[in-house]
């Protein structure tokens, strides 16, 4: 099986995010809104269900657990969207009410995490779609962390790194610079998949497409009048109707993957035609 040391790797990714969110989430979780838990809750048990395919993967006694996790990723995914849906909404809000920082980058947000979203959507797809391709599909399920590292990774490295620090609106622009620089060290990650696996890492080349598309949307988006007033848009729309669309393009997302990636039948006493 591809990738023997994948569950050291997705540890580390689950210190990150404890680091980096324990103070604005983890240990001030009785006093969030329900967005934060919408997306908090779902990305968690994403990234446990990751780790547990990938430490089940390996171990023959235990590939029915794996193909078990397997099966529930299809019900979790919708929830995962929903609660991506869930942080774009509240972050519209916060721009609509000119929240100091969102005030700043709303529209960068916005757009960062709507190319998140469909990034999301087209490697877990994939992964579906390749799930009897053990390479591709390990590829496709392993770089979804990738996704969002840069969001716990850019708070955590803000308490270590004094230009990322922010003590306040003043020091409001380090944030973007440390989310700009988390996302080159997630590409960096990818360049050393490649240079271990060779064209095997293809699949992580799709999500290192997404990473640059992100890093110049988010650079660039509020320059943009079009995405200031979408933004506003959205921040008027009710969260609820957001949360279930974004529900929905997941659903669609593991019911359309599924169906592509099953096996194609023969029918009873035909035989296949060499090509």
């Amino acid at each position: 099986m591809p990738y023997p040391r994948a569950h050291l790797y997705m540890l580390g990714v689950i210190a990150v995010i404890i680091t980096g969110f324990w103070p604005s989430y983890f240990a001030v979780a009785g006093n969030v809104p329900w967005q934060f838990h919408a997306h908090g809750i779902a990305a968690s048990c994403w990234v446990l269900l990751v780790t547990a395919q990938s430490w089940t993967g390996h171990r023959k006694p235990q590939l029915p657990i794996h193909r078990v996790v397997g099966m529930a990723s299809l019900f979790l995914f919708p929830f995962l969207t929903g609660g991506l849906a869930a942080i774009i909404s509240i972050q519209a809000k916060n721009w609509v009410e000119r929240e100091p920082l969102h005030l700043l980058y709303g529209p960068s947000f916005m757009i960062g995490t709507m190319v998140a979203m469909a990034a999301y959507v087209t490697v877990y797809y994939r992964a579906l779609k390749f799930r009897r391709k053990v390479w591709v599909h390990a590829g496709y399920m392993l770089s979804t962390p990738l996704i969002l590292f840069e969001s716990p990774f850019s708070r955590a490295a803000s308490f270590v790194v004094p230009a990322f620090k922010v003590n306040g609106p003043a020091d409001f622009p380090r944030v973007m610079s440390s989310i700009e620089w988390s996302m080159a060290i997630e590409l960096a990650i990818i360049a050393v998949i490649w240079l271990r696996v060779g064209e095997r890492a293809r699949p992580f080349l799709l999500t290192a497409g997404f990473i640059i598309v992100e890093m110049l949307a988010m650079g660039f988006a509020i320059n943009f009048d079009v995405l200031r007033r979408f933004d506003t848009f959205i921040g008027n729309v009710p969260a609820a109707t957001i949360v279930l669309t974004g529900f929905v393009i997941g659903a669609a997302t593991s019911w359309l993957g599924w169906q592509v990636g099953k096996r194609a039948t023969v029918p009873v006493g035909t035989s296949a035609v060499p090509a």
